[in-house]
């Protein structure tokens, strides 16, 4: 096959090539986005006209652009083994599967080698109208799903340059087989944590439910003061962010408090939030895009906690202004 007239032709189909990976990468992160399926990555890759002449002179192909199924390359990266079958069921919904492969399923008890699921698709026909789909029917990709931890042993394996346990030598391979097992152990492992957090949040929400009451003597930990605020604050408690959750926690946390002194706190203090909550405004505090609840229970924090009260240094802000008003009321 002329060498030149291959690389005018890769040369013309590439950017169709690079176009086909790019829908496919954005078109996945919305499925997965959609399905609340957690990903570290989801990138896409062309293969070098280096790569692909050697595989052609390699294979023999006649056809290459036809015969060659990955010059167009998909990677998906995600943190759960689970997820993997959940990323399956979009592949084979939303692209026309032509054919699947899990790598695991070739290994032997003995072998070791990254573990990963591969397809090749192409687009589906109903795509193909948009104007960022057109010129890429019939074109063909390779989709690679994966954990994390899937990933990193494939890229350590990758730079030993081994392909296969018989071409490590024999002084390396047990070393080899113990950390494959200790890959595959972590992401079981990884696999119980996740079920295991989330029988726990499942466990104290049933509780609060069926007492409709909050056991102000559990443990204080991060998910548990999650219900506690959404069992507190039912209206204002959507509005909180997972950062907003974790670094009031944090706070709280830092000064010792617990469930116990955190509800004398805000009994204490809920009857007089709206007040608090007019004084800021008064004062022209711009702090209002925090939840309310959240804005208002900090500030209380402030007012009623000695260690807090304490590394205090008042200036003219609006916050500080306020606070030194609440503070000498001595509620």
């Amino acid at each position: 096959m002329d060498k030149n007239k291959l690389i005018r032709e890769f040369q013309e189909k590439k950017e169709n090539y690079n176009r086909l990976g790019n829908n496919i990468v954005e078109a996945l992160r919305t499925f997965l986005k959609e399905a609340d399926i957690p990903f570290l990555e989801i990138y896409s890759r062309v293969k070098k006209f280096d790569s692909f002449y050697e595989k052609t002179k390699r294979k023999g192909y006649k056809n290459p652009f036809i015969d060659i199924e990955d010059i167009c390359g998909v990677r998906i990266i995600c943190y759960y083994a689970s997820d993997i079958k959940r990323i399956d069921e979009i592949i084979r919904k939303e692209f026309l599967v032509i054919e699947q492969e899990d790598k695991s399923d070739l290994l032997g008890l003995k072998e070791f080698a990254y573990r990963s699921n591969h397809y090749i698709v192409t687009i589906n026909d109903s795509w193909l109208a948009a104007p960022n789909y057109r010129k890429l029917k019939g074109l063909k990709a390779e989709i690679q799903t994966r954990t994390v931890l899937m990933h990193a042993w494939a890229e350590v394996e990758h730079k030993l340059n081994y392909k296969s346990d018989a071409q490590v030598p024999d002084k390396f391979q047990r070393k080899l087989f113990r950390l494959s097992a200790k890959f595959e152990e972590a992401d079981e492992q990884f696999e119980e944590l996740r079920i295991g957090i989330q029988e726990y949040k499942e466990t104290i929400n049933d509780n609060i439910a069926k007492s409709n009451s909050f056991n102000l003597k559990q443990d204080f930990n991060l998910e548990t003061f999650k219900a506690y605020i959404k069992y507190k604050f039912p209206d204002d408690s959507e509005n909180w962010k997972e950062d907003d959750f974790s670094l009031f926690f944090d706070n709280f946390d830092e000064d010792g408090e617990n469930f116990v002194s955190i509800e004398k706190t805000i009994e204490k203090m809920q009857p007089h939030y709206e007040q608090i909550h007019k004084d800021l405004v008064t004062h022209k505090y711009e702090g209002f895009d925090l939840p309310k609840t959240l804005l208002l229970t900090w500030f209380s924090l402030y007012v009623t906690n000695p260690k807090r009260k304490g590394e205090l240094e008042f200036d003219e802000s609006a916050w500080d202004i306020v606070l030194k008003k609440w503070i000498e009321k001595k509620l």
